[in-house]
């Protein structure tokens, strides 16, 4: 209970421009000064009627408290040392090293990167779902004949492959489900997950990497695993029937689990998992357990940004985020147009798949949450589609000027969601530059409560998925007004799968 209300009170404290040492200082001498004399008047009841079992067992609770406020007490300490050490609040830290061992210092972290980048790690405390996909990436032997792959084959045209970034996420997501249940057949064949890892093929939003990184993924992000592809069974083109590999031709297709490495499908899809949970050995069945949480814990973990995009991506959100702006009172609205509506005339972009909302439609959204909350004060807008964006503004700034815009600033904005081609929408624009101001939409979008989304669009499904579990506001409501009628849909929408239950 500390930990939560310490957490939501440095919260506000930081939403209302409070220096965090002061703030937190006082809140614990607040505890400080309070819990013992709770305590001394517990003590003194257990001590006249209780018995000698309860009175031990009241001791113990009173010493994990006390333990629990000098941990909170060495996480001030740190921030006070780290902020009076000539740091004001407006200089950039080292945020590749933003993580901690311990959980209190990892909200307080949170806490105070309302406009600084923050992105949930399995080093940091969290734990959980995602030092669990931690672990199973990182085996401690790659080599060992006990180790198993499922190698993620991109298209054979890969240079051609229109998906977005969260459309990548998705599939890179749902592989890794199917890699560590092992097609749904976990506790049949061994209980042994799979290591999750890619091919080496060009990914078309990775043409030309900076740095001299390789053009795939990698170019932007974290390694899936620690293991290399030559830690994996290679696929004899002569015969494949005698060797220690699976391949895959459709999504569905079964496979023999004895196999070490197996190969995905060179399709776009992936295979539906149904039993999620079932490689984490948790009690329960499955509607024990959030699939919006997997979810999320997914996406946070394959999106982990290298360090130099973490530092592109904390300078934009240094530039676009007011230090006090409070998430409690903040509106979402990540418009997604252009490529992504029916009839567009976008070359090299993938086909339309949504009669997308006329921009009458997300101002009737922003109205409806107004009634619903009159204590908005900022308005988070983005958009791929530059033109759809100044019209909404205009609308936004003629009926409600009252509200704060918060803009990504110096967004891309390529007209495009689409991969393969990202530079040749917008002269000068580099791949690196498109992926840095996609990712800092979404990040500024965690800063929001409230939310207008189109389902039809994995984008703006996800960013509501990740606000919903990583998100700064208290809660998530979400207006969806491009509805689809699939599973991911629903944990945007709603926060569960709304066929389940």
């Amino acid at each position: 209970r500390i930990h939560a209300m310490t957490a939501k009170i440095a919260m506000k404290a930081n939403n209302n421009n409070i220096r965090w040492p002061i703030a937190i200082r006082n809140i614990l001498a607040a505890f400080i000064i309070a819990t013992p004399l709770l305590n001394y008047m517990l003590m003194t009841k257990s001590i006249n009627t209780g018995s000698a079992n309860d009175q031990q067992q009241l001791i113990a609770k009173n010493a994990e408290l006390e333990a629990r406020i000098r941990q909170l007490e060495a996480s001030v300490s740190m921030v006070r040392s780290s902020s009076e050490g000539g740091q004001d609040n407006d200089s950039p830290r080292d945020v590749s090293s933003s993580s901690s061992s311990s959980s209190s210092s990892s909200i307080i972290v949170k806490a105070n990167s309302i406009n600084t980048y923050w992105w949930p790690s399995s080093e940091d405390g969290i734990g959980g779902i995602l030092a669990k996909i931690h672990s199973v990436q990182h085996p401690p032997n790659c080599s060992s004949p006990t180790t198993k792959f499922f190698v993620w084959r991109s298209k054979r045209d890969s240079k051609s492959d229109t998906r977005g970034l969260t459309a990548w996420g998705h599939a890179g997501a749902s592989h890794m489900i199917h890699a560590f249940t092992d097609g749904d057949k976990f506790r049949e064949y061994g209980s042994t997950s799979r290591v999750l890892i890619t091919d080496e093929k060009v990914w078309p939003m990775a043409k030309g990497c900076l740095n001299g990184g390789p053009q795939t993924r990698e170019c932007y992000f974290e390694p899936l695993t620690s293991c290399k592809l030559t830690d994996v069974d290679p696929i004899l083109v002569d015969d494949n029937t005698n060797n220690n590999t699976a391949k895959l031709i459709d999504v569905q297709d079964e496979y023999d689990r004895t196999k070490r490495t197996v190969y995905s499908s060179e399709k776009l899809w992936f295979r539906i998992i149904r039993r999620k949970y079932s490689w984490l050995n948790l009690p329960g069945n499955e509607k024990d357990h959030s699939t919006l949480t997997l979810n999320a814990a997914s996406f946070a973990y394959y999106f982990r940004p290298k360090p130099w995009l973490r530092t592109e991506i904390d300078k934009r959100i240094r530039n676009s985020i007011p230090s006090d702006l409070n998430p409690d009172r903040t509106l979402g609205v990540p418009i997604r147009r252009s490529d992504k509506c029916h009839g567009h005339n976008i070359t090299g972009s993938a086909k339309g798949e949504l009669d997308c909302p006329d921009l009458p439609t997300y101002m009737e959204g922003v109205r409806k949450f107004l009634e619903f909350d009159p204590l908005i004060e900022n308005v988070i807008v983005t958009s791929e589609d530059k033109s759809a964006c100044d019209e909404f503004l205009e609308l936004l700034g003629k009926e409600f000027p009252r509200l704060r815009v918060v803009l990504n600033v110096g967004d891309v904005q390529q007209g495009t969601g689409s991969g393969s081609k990202l530079e040749s929408y917008v002269e000068g624009a580099a791949n690196a530059n498109v992926v840095a101001s996609a990712l800092t939409s979404m990040h500024l979008h965690l800063r929001a409560r409230y939310f207008i989304i189109t389902s039809k669009s994995t984008w703006t499904s996800t960013i509501s998925v990740m606000a919903r579990v990583y998100g700064f506001a208290s809660e998530v409501f979400v207006l969806d007004i491009g509805r689809n009628t699939n599973n991911f849909a629903d944990l945007a929408r709603s926060g569960c799968d709304e066929r389940r239950g």
